[in-house]
This record gives structure tokens, C-alpha cells and sequence, in this order.
């Protein structure tokens, strides 16, 4: 007898714990990472490092180009890309994080 409240209680607590978002919290973000232009006329490999030197997404992108990366880490991340300068930014859960690598300014 008590059992059918019981679980009449159950499906409406998960039921408000979904629709709450009260679950898995997702710890990335998103990085958008042009290639400049007045790079080489050949594609780059764009690799994302998180924080520990971990490599987190790689992608290739022609000069004037642009890749969008998500799943990656929060917190800092360095972009690289063959001889491009490399370049350092922080992901956040907010807003998409976003970089133009160049030749010059290293």
C-alpha cells in the first residue's frame, strides 16, 4: 500500500531534477581558432592543449580559415600550429574563446 505513493514520489523528484538541470555538469567549453591569412598558402594542423600539456582537439585549417572546437577543457589552453605563433587563452563554460594565429608577434 505503501509502495504505489512511494513511487509516485520518486517520479516526480527525477522528474524536477531533470527539468532543473541538476545532473552532469559539463566541464568544456568552446575555442574558435582562425589561421591568419598571411600564412603559408598550405593547410596548418591546429592543435588545443589544455593546462597539463594534454593535447585536447586538433583539426586542419587553411590560411584564412577558421575551425570551431568544442569539448575542450576549461581554463587555459595554448593553440598551436606548425610555424604559427602560438598563442594562450582561457575557455570558459560562458562564451566561445577566440584566437587568430599568425606569422608575426611571437
Amino acid at each position: 500500500m505503501l509502495r504505489r505513493p512511494l513511487l509516485a514520489l520518486a517520479v516526480v523528484v527525477l522528474g524536477a531534477v531533470s527539468l532543473t538541470g541538476c545532473g552532469a555538469h559539463d566541464s568544456t567549453g568552446q575555442i574558435a581558432v582562425t589561421v591568419s591569412r598571411d600564412a603559408a598558402d598550405h593547410p596548418y594542423e591546429v592543435k588545443v592543449f589544455a593546462a597539463t600539456g594534454k593535447l585536447s582537439e586538433h583539426q586542419r585549417v587553411f590560411p584564412g580559415g577558421t575551425a570551431d572546437f568544442a569539448g575542450v577543457p576549461l581554463g587555459d589552453v595554448t593553440v598551436r600550429a606548425g610555424d604559427l605563433c602560438p598563442v594562450r587563452t582561457t575557455v570558459s563554460g560562458e562564451d566561445v574563446a577566440r584566437v587568430t594565429l599568425t606569422t608575426t608577434g611571437c
